[in-house]
């Protein structure tokens, strides 16, 4: 796990888990099978983390992350704190070379560097600004807390990725076909929501579903394609593995064969430049909701969310409630894929 500025590796150091595009395949693949054996056998519990403590970190709400990896660090052994900045601690400034004089009373290098000398690890969670597009492609606040931190960061959704839920996506797929998920045709689909939803997650989908060797296709309005940079990285993991990654506006043709259909939600670029004609053009493309009839032109199509998931917005009751989702098994495996990178960033 190491940090994304630098070449694939299968070494620790520097350990921070930001993103997958430069953990080497192997450590990827034996993260992906540990997550099934334990999603399988969750009885085999583990002493790994026995005196170590996690300290997390929630800038914004969460309901799967923080208990799957609470329950995770648990079941290792070791201690766990949560922490709401702003909420019991105190609000933090980012600004370098702030003159803090507001509301902030700690800056949040002072405090990434403090916690660290408390625990083993941290995780943090903070979402996309939404107005500042070159600070949220590059991670810009998350690459800060990295810096700041002499211990290991995980990343639990940041404003461009979110490693723990891509973990735990692959496993599932994976694990939906029997070990063997290469070839196999994967839909990313945008769905209409009332707010503008950060990338992170389809971007991580996306990749890890490249990164299986599934022909992937992103379903999207053409005014809400992911950024150039993700697709084209998509597109070179993809072709590393013997696959494909297209896009298309018709989501119609995009459902026809396809195995998996992964909905998600999420703002288009023109919210960094002109908020209000975002707006209107996902007002424009309500239609954009899974439906029992457009799943039944997939191939037997499995459904996927990471939840939480407007119903009768984003998917029908009919859909999700149906034989044909995988978004309850897709969920448990955030427990087991957490489990499994705490495993391996404690394993001697």
């Amino acid at each position: 796990m190491v940090s994304p500025m630098q070449p694939p590796t299968d070494a620790l150091a520097p350990p921070h888990l930001l993103n997958w595009s430069s953990v080497a395949r192997t450590r990827w693949q034996r993260l992906i099978e540990q997550a099934r054996a334990l999603y399988h056998h969750p009885e085999r519990q583990q002493t790994v983390g026995r005196g170590k403590s996690l300290g997390l970190l929630f800038f914004n709400p969460s309901l799967r992350t923080r208990t799957s990896l609470e329950v995770a660090a648990a079941r290792l052994g070791a201690q766990v704190s949560t922490l709401q900045p702003g909420r019991g601690t105190w609000d933090m400034s980012w600004a370098q070379g702030a003159v803090m004089d507001g509301a902030a009373a700690e800056h949040v290098e002072d405090a990434i560097a403090v916690l660290g000398q408390y625990y083993d690890a941290l995780g943090v969670r903070l979402f996309a600004s939404g107005t500042d597009l070159e600070a949220d492609r590059t991670d810009a606040r998350m690459q800060q807390i990295a810096q700041a931190s002499p211990v290991p960061i995980i990343n639990l959704e940041s404003a461009w990725y979110h490693p723990c839920q891509a973990l735990a996506d692959a496993a599932t797929i994976t694990d939906h076909f029997d070990g063997s998920p290469a070839g196999r045709r994967v839909v990313v689909t945008w769905a209409y929501h009332p707010k503008a939803l950060p990338m992170a997650v389809p971007n991580s989908a996306l990749l890890a579903a490249a990164r299986l060797g599934c022909e992937v296709t992103v379903a999207r309005p053409a005014s809400h394609a992911l950024h150039a940079s993700v697709m084209e990285e998509a597109r070179q993991s993809a072709a590393h593995h013997g696959a494909t990654v297209r896009e298309t506006s018709d989501l119609g043709a995009a459902m026809e064969g396809a195995e998996i259909v992964y909905a998600k939600s999420w703002g288009g670029l023109q919210r960094y430049t002109d908020p209000a004609r975002e707006a209107a053009q996902r007002e424009a493309h309500r239609d954009w909701i899974i439906s029992s009839e457009r799943m039944a032109r997939t191939r037997n199509g499995q459904f996927m969310h990471c939840l939480p998931v407007r119903r009768n917005v984003v998917v029908e009751d009919a859909v999700l409630d149906g034989p044909a989702s995988l978004h309850l098994r897709q969920a448990g495996y955030r427990l087991s894929a957490q489990q499994a990178l705490l495993h391996e960033l404690w394993t001697p």
